[in-house]
């Protein structure tokens, strides 16, 4: 009876993790979209700039996940050869600070300058903002919407604020890593 019950919480523990581990697309936004028509060599593109709230706690699998999604509803309205996706965690965030994850989709496998590419290509940062530095970002996006001040007014205004010393505020870089290539679909 023992290992009966010890195999059925094994099986329970692995079916719990399987359920787990699967990536799911997230709720997000598009908000600026723009596109272009290149003559030479004679081809559509698109940018997208998409919002994902509190990326920076989802898996980098559901970001991939979500960020596909939003290029393959991106395409299936305007379809354009090349599409891309900036995936950030708020609105507000895109004006100042890098991308999170920068996705490529080709459908026709013809990258942005016209020659052969990936059909799928991401890059994503390779480690993502803690809480702290989320907080430090948020607040320094209304400090700046307040008013304008120098980098160094910000920066002593937001350690204030945190009451962590001024040299302790920075804010992160991302330093976006290869993630996706692929050729299909």
């Amino acid at each position: 009876m023992r290992y009966l019950v010890c195999a059925f919480l094994a099986g329970f523990i692995v079916f719990c993790t399987l359920q787990s581990s699967k990536a799911e697309v997230k709720k997000y936004k598009c908000v600026a979209v723009k596109s272009e028509n290149v003559q030479e060599p004679d081809l559509r593109r698109m940018r997208a700039t998409v919002v994902v709230s509190e990326a920076h706690l989802l898996s980098k699998k559901d970001l991939v996940d979500t960020a596909k999604a939003a290029a393959l509803e991106l395409f299936e309205k305007s379809k354009m050869q090349v599409i891309v996706v900036k995936l950030y965690p708020s609105k507000e965030y895109a004006e100042y600070f890098p991308q999170m994850l920068d996705m490529t989709y080709a459908p026709e496998a013809i990258g942005w300058d016209g020659k052969p590419a990936a059909t799928w290509v991401a890059y994503i940062a390779e480690k993502m903002p803690s809480e702290e530095e989320m907080f430090r970002i948020r607040t320094w996006i209304v400090e700046q919407a307040k008013n304008k001040q120098t980098i160094l007014d910000r920066k002593q205004a937001l350690a204030k604020k945190m009451k962590i010393p001024v040299d302790d505020v920075y804010f992160p870089i991302f330093n976006l890593v290869p993630c996706l290539m692929e050729n299909e679909s």
